[in-house]
């Protein structure tokens, strides 16, 4: 098991899971409510990049440590899940723990 592309992923996925309620709570309302479109567009391509390197790092990973797919898809869907990231530490922090 290759822990450091694991820890890497926890990462990653932190950073990833900050800019989504970022995105989702501050700059959807000032979007929407005091209507400064600039504020998505900025923290939406922020996201966007963390999102995919996200999904490279995952890959990555998943092939260093031969991850199922099921494995992989729950992770993926918990990336999209405002406070998922949560959980998703959780569970790589255990598999690390187990190995």
């Amino acid at each position: 098991m290759d822990k450091v592309s694991i820890k890497r992923l926890i990462i990653i996925s932190i950073l990833e899971g900050i800019s989504l309620l970022l995105l989702f709570f501050v700059a959807m309302p000032l979007k929407y409510i005091f209507h400064h479109p600039l504020a998505v567009t900025i923290m939406g391509s922020i996201h966007g990049v963390l999102w995919l390197t996200f999904l490279y790092i995952l890959y990555d990973t998943s092939k260093k440590n031969n991850f199922s797919k099921d494995f992989m898809i729950k992770l993926v869907i918990l990336s999209v899940i405002p406070f998922g990231f949560i959980w998703m530490e959780k569970m790589l922090k255990r598999l690390i723990d187990e190995n």
